[in-house]
């Protein structure tokens, strides 16, 4: 009588094994155990990592607030031209006048100067100035260069001592105008002539172009340093009216030195600039 065929295997009916757990009997002869299948790894919920995705990195959960954004690149440094240089055959050009650096301190300060004092009306100079100016038979440099000259080298040092001066009378003549204001007013008035001075001993320097406006800032000074000089003769006289109508008259031409300055600045950009 046959016998049906059943499940083959260790897991039918209890087959024996090897010590080993390596072969298991079927009756007639040790078989080698099956290998069992690598279990499918288990679905996670929604959200898991893909199966290729290296472990640490799985997705934020939904519950996570989005991180911020990142920030925005910061824009490439702007590139600065730099300027073109200077070629060698180029003629290098005088520095910008100086004058009105030093003529602003002193304009400041004469402001000041006669304190608690009333100004008075003055006339102005006559406007029909012929400048006197000598042009040279052959120069060597052009006139824009002979006006920088002028303005920034001939005139500049007795500019600067009459900047020095005038503080000096800002801060000693006071309304009750005390002794040490004369000897305040005596420095500025040997100052100021310097600078009437050296407009006379370089008047060859000064160029047809700026003539006119240089004659009419030298009338002015003159005027100015005139009331100063007027002053001090009122210390000499004991006069106090005549000291106040010094510095009256000193402050009242002050006013226009800065229209002269700017006249002879403008005078100066018309030069020529080629000898």
């Amino acid at each position: 009588m046959s016998i049906p065929a059943g499940p083959q295997g260790p897991q039918a009916g209890g087959a024996p094994i090897s010590p080993d757990g390596h072969y298991w009997w079927d009756g007639q002869a040790w078989q080698p155990m099956p290998v069992a299948a690598p279990a499918p790894p288990p679905q996670l919920a929604g959200g898991a990592p893909p199966p290729n995705q290296p472990a640490g990195l799985e997705q934020p959960p939904a519950w996570l607030a989005a991180p911020p954004e990142a920030a925005a690149p910061m824009p490439p440094p702007e590139q600065v031209e730099q300027p073109a240089p200077t070629p060698a055959w180029a003629t290098p050009q005088p520095p910008a006048s100086r004058m009105w650096i030093y003529m602003t301190g002193f304009l400041m300060i004469a402001i000041l100067v006669i304190g608690g004092f009333v100004v008075y009306p003055m006339v102005r100079p006559s406007a029909n100035i012929t400048a006197s100016v000598q042009v040279s038979p052959s120069p060597l440099i052009s006139d824009y260069e002979r006006a920088d000259r002028f303005l920034n080298v001939d005139l500049a040092p007795s500019l600067a001592s009459t900047n020095v001066a005038l503080p000096a009378v800002t801060s000693k003549c006071t309304s009750s105008l005390p002794p040490p204001c004369k000897d305040a007013l005596i420095a500025l008035d040997k100052a100021m002539g310097d600078v009437d001075q050296a407009m006379i001993n370089y008047q060859r320097d000064i160029p047809v172009c700026i003539g006119r406006a240089v004659q009419q800032f030298k009338d002015d000074w003159t005027g100015m340093e005139q009331g100063v000089a007027l002053a001090v003769s009122g210390y000499d006289a004991n006069s106090r009216a005549l000291i106040i109508q010094g510095l009256q008259k000193f402050a009242a031409i002050a006013k226009f030195v800065k229209p002269d300055v700017d006249r002879i600045n403008k005078a100066e950009l018309s030069c020529s600039k080629t000898v």
